[in-house]
C-alpha cells in the first residue's frame, strides 16, 4: 500500500526550482471531483511558503470539471532542513500523502527530495488531522500546536461527535461541546476557517473576521468564507467532528 500511494503522488506532482532560490510543488486537479491538497510543514522557522492556483481555462463562469494546478513555492528562512507533509484526498480516491525533505542552505536556496517510505516513517509520526463534515461537505483542518488541541484529540480519538451549531453575529457557526478543554486565551482576529474554542465548552467555525479572546483549536486550509456558508447553511446546522492519522 505504502509503494501505491507514493507513485500516485508521483503521477501528480511535479517537483521543481526557480533561479530565485525557492523550491516549487505543482499538483493537477480539477474542479467538481479533483484531488485536494493540504501540506504540513515541521518547522516552518526553516521554509515559508506561498500558494498559488491558476485554471486551464480563462472562460467565465469556468466550465464544470475545469483543471487546475495549484502551486507551493518554498522561500529559505534559515539554513536547516525540515520536513513536508502533503496530504490528497477527493471524492473519488482514498486519501494519500506524500513526505518530502526541504533543504537550505546557508545563500537561503531550497532543494526538495522525496522520501521513500522507510525514510518518511522514520522521521515523520502518525498526526492527526482534524475532519470536518457540513452540509454534506468535507472540510480538513490542521491542529493547533497547544494544550487545547491535544486535549481535543484526546477527546476525539475514540470516534466522531456532532455538535448542534447555530449562527452568532453573522461571522460564527457556534456550538456546545459533550465536554470541557483547557483554554489558551489570547487576542485573535479570526479569519475564515479557524475552529475556535471559547469558554471551554463551546466550539465555533468561523466564516468572517471577529477580535476577541479565544484559543484557536484549529484551521481550514485554503477556505473561503462564502464556501463555508455554502456547507453551514443560513440557519442551524449539525456538524460533524472527527480524527484521521497520517499513515
Amino acid at each position: 500500500m505504502r509503494k501505491k500511494i507514493i507513485l500516485l503522488c508521483l503521477l501528480i506532482c511535479a517537483v521543481g526550482a526557480r533561479a530565485d532560490g525557492e523550491a516549487v510543488l505543482t499538483f493537477s486537479s480539477f474542479e467538481g471531483g479533483g484531488a485536494e491538497y493540504r501540506i504540513e510543514i515541521e518547522d516552518p522557522s526553516v521554509v515559508s511558503c506561498e500558494y498559488a492556483r491558476q485554471y486551464d481555462s480563462d472562460e467565465e463562469p469556468l466550465p464544470p470539471g475545469s483543471g487546475y494546478t495549484e502551486t507551493y513555492a518554498f522561500r529559505g528562512l534559515k539554513p536547516g532542513t525540515t520536513t513536508v507533509t502533503v496530504y490528497s484526498s477527493s471524492p473519488i480516491m482514498a486519501g494519500s500523502r506524500a513526505v518530502y525533505l526541504m533543504t537550505v542552505d546557508e545563500a537561503l536556496d531550497v532543494t526538495v527530495q522525496i522520501l521513500a517510505a522507510e525514510d518518511r516513517d522514520a522521521l515523520v509520526p502518525p498526526t492527526p488531522t482534524l475532519v470536518i463534515r457540513a452540509g454534506g461537505k468535507i472540510f480538513y483542518a490542521a491542529l493547533e500546536d497547544n494544550s487545547s488541541a491535544e486535549a481535543f484529540v484526546e477527546r476525539l480519538n475514540p470516534g466522531a461527535i456532532e455538535v448542534e451549531m447555530r449562527d452568532y453575529g453573522g461571522f460564527e457557526k457556534v456550538g456546545r461541546l459533550p465536554w470541557s478543554l483547557p483554554g489558551n486565551d489570547g487576542e485573535i482576529t479570526t479569519a475564515p476557517g479557524d475552529v475556535i474554542l471559547y469558554q471551554g465548552n463551546r466550539i465555533a467555525i468561523y466564516y468572517d473576521e471577529n477580535t476577541w479572546d479565544f484559543t484557536r483549536l484549529a484551521r481550514i486550509g485554503n477556505v473561503s468564507g462564502a464556501e463555508l456558508l455554502e456547507a453551514l447553511g443560513d440557519g442551524d446546522a449539525t456538524v460533524e467532528f472527527w480524527l484521521e492519522w497520517s499513515e
